[in-house]
């Protein structure tokens, strides 16, 4: 920023460095006077050469000229420092499609690796289940079928509370009247004997599964046990009704009291309450048994094992899903930079641009002070010279402007103008950039999903995890 021109009323100036200023060459000494005064005092030879006071100026001169070099050498330092500190930063702004593709390969090479180092300890895991699984098949002679088994085990034992409850309701109404408590003793006994009967059925239920067993000896402890519970609930339902005849009777009757009659004649029933309250109980027996089948799948010991490896499956599907994501969203970022570039890109070379100007104005206002002090020294001598011609007149022999010209220094500028001609090929490269940046960017958008996809296909990640169960495949 120092080295910036300043603006003031004198136009534009350098910052702390002055005109050149006559008087203090000539010393408050008109030139033309000491002239006449030493063309007065010398022969005419004798301004053949530069006087004294001729070099006298010269070397003041010089002397201004050298100030100024190395007043531009030091600006040219810190215009340099600037210049490289801007171009870092620009470098640093990701303007090119090379460094995107560069960040996009080292984080998705991040997750990847994460996603592969996770998966490959559960890999033998889930290789092992699969294959438990394909030999349960195998022995129970189960085709390539997915288990059937409730989606929400929730929502199926919310219907078997409703069965529980919509019974009991049944229940309390037909025990009500007859027992001794009223209507709170007879929800007490149709809660007791609706949850017996259905969870009794749904156990019915469930263990009917074995009649779909390939072993035959599996498939007959099954309906053995099945028919077994089915005659204690069809007892459960006559012993209830046939309680609740007695209870009507007496209702002060011990449970005891009921067993021996209900042996004697089990099928007679003398209320129709009490053969209703048989059929809502087998009709609950029905729904229940039903569920209970459909507790899991229809072959006993499938949906477990199933479910077993189903888990471990998803897990895995899960993480393929959670892969995904994180590589759709690097993608998303990605492509973002991409198109934020074009902004950086234009930042940068309105920076440069801007950074070019103040240059080309400190490099006008330094040659000027050049010129401003070459042309003072020149008018000093020819002022000198006016007051040697007008004692000996006019002498072309003696040509001092042209040796004038040789012998004050010059201006050391080369290092400004290589630093004006780094940022010009800087502006080149940016424009170029901008130029042909959609038709780059398309390009890149087209290898980006074909590295992102590359990361996701499925082939090169199961290549991977078999690393673990060398030539082994699984169905995932």
């Amino acid at each position: 920023m120092a080295w910036r021109i300043k603006e003031t009323k004198e136009g534009e100036l350098l910052n702390n460095f002055g005109y050149i200023e006559r008087d203090k060459i000539v010393k408050g000494v008109n030139p033309k006077v000491l002239g006449e005064q030493f063309a007065s005092e010398h022969s005419k030879e004798d301004i053949k050469e530069f006087t004294s006071d001729e070099i006298g100026y010269l070397d003041e001169i010089n002397e201004y000229i050298k100030r100024l070099n190395a007043y531009g050498i030091k600006k040219s330092n810190e215009i340099k420092r600037e210049v490289n500190t801007l171009l870092n930063k620009v470098s640093k702004e990701a303007t090119s499609f090379v460094k995107l593709e560069r960040f996009f390969k080292e984080k998705a090479g991040l997750i990847h690796d994460a996603f592969i180092h996770e998966e490959e300890r559960k890999q033998e895991e889930r290789v092992n289940l699969r294959e438990e699984l394909d030999r349960f098949r195998q022995e129970n002679n189960i085709t390539k079928r997915e288990a059937k088994y409730p989606k929400s085990y929730i929502l199926h034992f919310a219907w078997i509370f409703v069965f529980i409850f919509l019974e009991a309701l049944a229940n309390s109404y037909f025990f009500g009247q007859a027992s001794s408590l009223g209507l709170l003793g007879g929800v007490f006994i149709g809660f007791i004997t609706s949850f017996f009967n259905v969870v009794l059925s749904t156990i019915a239920g469930f263990v009917l599964r074995y009649k779909n067993h390939v072993v035959q000896r599996r498939r007959r402890i099954g309906l053995a046990i099945f028919s077994i519970l089915l005659l204690f609930i069809f007892f459960i339902h006559l012993f209830i009704a046939h309680y609740r005849e007695v209870l009507q009777i007496n209702p002060h009757v011990q449970i005891g009291a009921v067993l021996k009659p209900m042996l004697e004649t089990p099928f007679v029933l003398h209320d129709m309450e009490s053969l209703i309250l048989v059929a809502i109980g087998l009709l609950v027996t029905l729904f229940s048994i039903i569920k209970g089948m459909k507790l899991d799948d229809k072959y006993p010991g499938y949906g477990a094992i199933y479910r077993q490896w189903k888990e471990k499956d998803n897990e895995f599907l899960e993480a393929k899903k959670q892969l995904r994501r994180l590589m759709r969203e690097l993608y998303t970022v990605t492509m973002r930079k991409s198109d934020n570039m074009m902004e950086n890109l234009e930042n940068s070379r309105d920076k440069l641009e801007a950074l070019a100007l103040d240059l080309d104005a400190f490099i006008a206002t330094y040659e000027r002070y050049y010129h401003k002090a070459s042309q003072t020294g020149r008018e000093i001598l020819v002022d000198y010279r006016l007051g040697i011609e007008s004692v000996y007149g006019e002498d072309d022999s003696f040509n001092y402007k042209k040796i004038v010209d040789d012998r004050v220094n010059k201006l050391n500028i080369n290092m400004l103008l290589s630093i004006k001609r780094v940022i010009e090929i800087e502006l080149e490269r940016i424009n170029e950039q901008i130029d042909n940046f959609y038709e780059n960017q398309e390009r890149f958008e087209e290898k980006l999903e074909e590295m992102k996809d590359s990361y996701l296909d499925n082939a090169y990640i199961e290549k991977v995890l078999q690393q673990v169960k060398k030539n082994r495949e699984i169905e995932l």
